[in-house]
């Protein structure tokens, strides 16, 4: 269960994902997350958007990290997170940069996928965890499907 993607529409915050069919959706945690959606059998298992308010002079990930390149700013984020950085990359799509990090956090067997974007005066992150290494092997393809599903804009 969870291998398929269905869309979902959020209208008030304008944006749009492909969360996993059948997985408990949670809404808005003040400070936490915007909306979060949760495996039923193993609630380690969880995709969450949050959006965050920036400056109008912000229209990049990296303006926020001080201009660094994106495989330094990815090894800021995983010495925060007490994490090995395992990958980092940039695309464009539809005019929006999205910097993508995978981490692995040692102490604790998890997997992360973040990614960051900047768009409508906010950045926006979208982050899918599993723990354990056979987990992550199932879950990691389709993480990476549905953070590239996401778009911080109403098509």
């Amino acid at each position: 269960m969870g291998g398929l993607l269905e869309k979902y529409q959020d209208s008030r915050g304008g944006w749009l994902l492909s969360p996993p069919s059948g997985w408990n959706k949670f809404e808005g945690e003040p400070g936490a997350y915007d909306q979060k959606w949760q495996d039923l059998v193993s609630p380690a298992e969880n995709i969450k958007v949050s959006s965050t308010p920036v400056g109008s002079d912000i229209d990049s990930v990296l303006k926020l990290g001080g201009g660094i390149p994106v495989n330094e700013l990815g090894e800021k984020l995983a010495k925060k997170r007490g994490a090995e950085l395992v990958s980092s990359s940039a695309r464009l799509t539809e005019g929006i940069v999205f910097y993508t990090f995978e981490f692995f956090i040692p102490s604790s067997s998890a997997h992360q996928i973040l990614q960051l974007s900047v768009s409508k005066g906010k950045i926006w992150s979208v982050d899918a965890n599993a723990v354990g290494k056979e987990r992550w092997a199932k879950r990691k393809d389709m993480y990476e499907n549905v953070l590239n599903s996401f778009m911080p804009k109403l098509s």
